[in-house]
């Protein structure tokens, strides 16, 4: 296969230099890819190409990879020490995640994480499959930068029937245009659709496929509330489970429009009721007060926390929407409690979910710990890359 090159006259002399400061450089000699901007003691070298190189004081190569300034992380590294890295390197890493999908695409399913980031060993670039269409993000400035090399090894492994390339946080088109239509795609046998111009992440939560399997496992004959449902996933899966009935509720109109025509979609009945646009922190106080009950409840909200400043305030907001949720779960019944923060280690959020069971005067059991599909894969070197927490609690009687 013909790599294509970097920009003429490229030369790792020419990219930017980063000179860590002396014992702020223990994490990438440890191979943790991100460098973050208050560990660089100086900048120097040429930044238009979106390249860098790290270096520890007195000349020492520590790593090369791609520039990152739209937020804390500086830099992320493809390789360490003094390894090459280039255009040959990008095409290397692509393949495996390329064979890897091979190895491990669920039956009767479309839609599929196909790069995800370091997790592929491709710190700044995600890409995703709905049937026909691939999005590839380039989320790293660096990457950003080397859009047309990065397309063309990516369309020469993948071959996207249709390929939508979005750079940094951009929601729209970066690359490839293509008209403003969902893609359709299959997962399990059930029929979704992704917004890829306006949905999130990429137009869909791939992540929650094999959380969404256990659900339809557990829902026959259930009564579900999804809270912050978005498209209503969660509820078009128990109901192919066999669950007497599903609300979806979500703040947004058009996530709620989506829910609607996910379960059209897959012929499900549902009635006006079974979708209610409101706050869910509102609803749920309401519900609480009500004391309704219901057989299995999911609650996944969005992200609390985006960075460490955040991370007090974030876990008194998961604690308080998993109180309420808690005290709507009948007794027998099922909390799927969810957490998308990647700074919320499992382990703080599990005791999150104890300081809102205590409070919530209920007593639960974890059944199972979860994560993100096999899609996802986590590197070992950046655990931050489990942003995704599950766990599957069941209500033990008073």
């Amino acid at each position: 296969m013909s790599i294509p090159e970097w920009p003429a006259g490229y030369d790792f002399i020419a990219v930017q230099i980063l000179e860590i400061h002396p014992g702020r450089d223990r994490s990438v000699r440890r191979r943790h890819p991100w460098i973050y901007s208050g560990a660089i003691a100086r900048r120097s070298g040429d930044e238009r190409d979106g390249l860098v190189e790290a270096r520890a004081r007195g000349g020492e190569v520590l790593g090369r990879g791609l520039a990152d300034r739209q937020g804390p992380i500086e830099a992320r590294l493809w390789v360490f020490g003094d390894a090459e890295f280039g255009p040959e390197l990008i095409a290397q890493r692509l393949e495996a995640a390329r064979s890897l999908r091979e190895r491990l695409w669920p039956p009767d399913t479309t839609g599929l994480r196909l790069v995800h980031s370091e997790g592929d060993g491709a710190p700044g670039i995600v890409a995703d499959r709905y049937g026909d269409t691939d999005v590839l993000v380039l989320a790293a400035e660096g990457a950003a930068r080397q859009s047309a090399q990065i397309e063309e090894i990516y369309r020469r492994i993948f071959a996207p029937a249709r390929l939508v390339v979005r750079a940094g946080a951009a929601r729209g088109p970066a690359g490839a245009v293509v008209e403003r239509l969902p893609a359709q795609f299959l997962e399990l046998g059930l029929r979704f659709e992704a917004d890829l111009h306006g949905g999130q992440k990429t137009g869909f939560f791939l992540d929650q496929r094999e959380n969404r399997a256990a659900i339809r496992r557990l829902a026959a004959g259930a009564t579900v509330l999804n809270l912050f449902s978005y498209s209503g996933a969660f509820s078009v899966a128990a109901l192919a489970g066999g669950a007497a009935r599903a609300v979806d509720v979500d703040s947004s109109a058009a996530a709620i429009e989506a829910a609607r025509r996910h379960r059209a979609a897959n012929g499900q009945d549902a009635q006006p009721e079974d979708f209610v646009r409101a706050d869910v922190f509102e609803d749920l106080r309401l519900r609480t007060a009500a004391g309704q009950q219901w057989d299995i409840v999911i609650c996944d909200p969005p992200a609390f926390a985006k960075k460490k400043s955040d991370l007090d305030r974030a876990c008194r907001g998961y604690k308080d929407v998993v109180r309420l949720a808690m005290a709507l779960v009948a007794p027998g019944g099922i909390l799927l409690a969810c957490s998308c923060s990647g700074i919320v280690s499992a382990d703080l959020f599990q005791k999150v979910l104890f300081a809102a069971g205590r409070d919530a005067g209920a007593e639960f059991s974890i059944l199972r710990r979860a994560g993100a599909g096999p899609d996802h894969p986590v590197s070992l070197d950046c655990p931050e890359t489990e942003y995704l927490k599950a766990f599957f609690l069941e209500r033990r009687p008073s």
